[in-house]
């Protein structure tokens, strides 16, 4: 294309560049999210840059590289038409195929692979935010690039290009399974920073720390030994893992998908349809037992005005914001759910009227005590102080339906704002409703 030269030097094809590259996201970002990103994402084009002056290239590496990369294309594509879920930490199993690149492959593979796969992704799934695509492929390429380092540092007579037999494949195992651990550490630790970076309410366990992502964490990581192990014995074995890593991959995002049925997008906690559900089984468990429970309803005082002064998508970060609130101020067995608007509800099992009354003004305290900040978008820096009314109802050693006792404490919330806001009310059927 032929370039007209602009006074200053510079060319239209310079400014058109220059102009789509301000016009990145990532500039939008906050600090210092937006200095880990571009760090990250530097550091690993470093790399890739200063490795294959290190390398000695064959054709039959490359043959491997090209065959390991293929079958990560089937597995995009063999679950392209299932919708991810947002919110959560993805799972693609394309770290099986980078982990058997990183054994099999000199480091400079390992280290370029997920470069390749992330742009066919984009390309194919164009799902998510470009920025948050590039960094988490930046960190694969970081983690698998220092999981290949240190298996090809490891003496052949502990692990080597080939497994082996005896003690030696055994040896071999761990040492692959170490790299592996090695690559997920580092991962996770890159994405761990950048989501409590962006969301200091962020509870980390929910991504990382609970059972169903440990469980898939260590399924995918005996998954990839496994087919290092096949592909370190014979590359052309690789094509007898394909089929089961596809349908795994397909399974897993199955999983991902019924548990975000039971999510509301906005705020991450359960939606209503889910949160009544459970709440009718501890109901009906209470009255079995003979166990107190109480149910709250919260909601935000006055919270038409940020919608007005903000708009609708910085009032759902707002949202967010007291949904993160609740969930780092309840105990682990209260069940919370966002009820529609503005307005949450929250189970308390095994909870009479007394201790529901002082989580409930503990909450109110911290929420009124703990301003909500916009940190990004055209209303970046805006804070807004709010505050929550509460109603409260006890069931559990009466009869009644759970659709009754929402509707008690609903009728206690209305009280509670008619009062002022900024209240609790509690409803019991000695007392009536007593505001707090």
């Amino acid at each position: 294309m032929a370039a007209v030269r602009l006074p200053g030097g510079m060319t239209i094809p310079f400014r058109r560049a220059a102009s789509r590259v301000a016009r990145w996201q990532v500039w939008t970002l906050p600090e210092p999210l937006r200095s880990l990103v571009i760090g990250v994402v530097v550091a690993a084009v470093v790399v890739l840059a200063v490795a294959p002056a290190r390398t000695t290239w064959r054709p039959s590496d490359l043959a491997v590289f090209v065959a390991l990369l293929a079958c990560g294309v089937i597995t995009i594509e063999s679950s392209r038409g299932v919708a991810e879920v947002h919110g959560t930490v993805g799972r693609d199993l394309l770290t099986v195929w980078y982990l058997a690149i990183a054994v099999a492959l000199p480091p400079v593979y390992a280290l370029a692979a997920p470069v390749p796969l992330c742009a066919y992704r984009l390309w194919r799934v164009r799902s998510g935010l470009a920025y948050r695509r590039v960094y988490s492929n930046a960190t694969l390429s970081l983690a698998y690039g220092a999981a290949a380092a240190l298996f090809h540092a490891v003496p052949s007579s502990v692990a080597g290009p080939a497994p082996g037999s005896g003690a030696h494949v055994l040896s071999w195992v761990g040492v692959a399974a170490g790299c592996a651990t090695l690559a997920w550490l580092i991962n996770n630790g890159l994405l761990l920073a950048a989501i409590k970076v962006s969301d200091r309410k962020a509870r980390l366990r929910d991504l990382f720390g609970n059972r169903e992502a440990s469980t898939c964490d260590l399924i995918e990581l005996t998954l990839a030994v496994s087919v290092s192990l096949v592909v370190a014995i014979n590359a052309v074995l690789m094509a007898l893992a394909l089929p089961s890593i596809a349908l795994y991959r397909r399974y897993l995002m199955h999983s991902q998908l019924v548990a975000q049925a039971r999510i509301d997008a906005k705020t991450g906690l359960l939606n209503a349809g889910t949160w009544q559900h459970e709440g009718e089984v501890e109901l009906a468990r209470a009255q079995r037992t003979g166990c107190p429970l109480a149910v709250a309803v919260l909601d935000i005082d006055h919270f038409g005005t940020v919608n007005e002064t903000v708009g609708n998508p910085a009032g759902d970060r707002v949202l967010r914001g007291i949904a993160g609130s609740l969930l780092s101020d309840l105990r682990g067995y209260d069940l919370t759910g966002r009820f529609g608007g503005d307005k949450f509800a929250i189970l308390f099992p095994q909870t009479g009227a007394e201790e529901a009354r002082r989580i409930s003004e503990r909450l109110r305290d911290k929420i009124a005590g703990d301003p909500v900040e916009i940190e990004d978008g055209s209303h970046a820096g805006y804070i807004f102080r709010l505050t929550v009314s509460v109603g409260v109802a006890v069931g559990g050693t009466i009869a009644g339906s759970f659709g009754d006792l929402i509707a008690t404490a609903d009728s206690a919330l209305g009280q509670a704002k008619r009062a002022g806001g900024n209240r609790v009310g509690v409803a019991t059927a000695a007392a009536g409703t007593q505001i707090s």
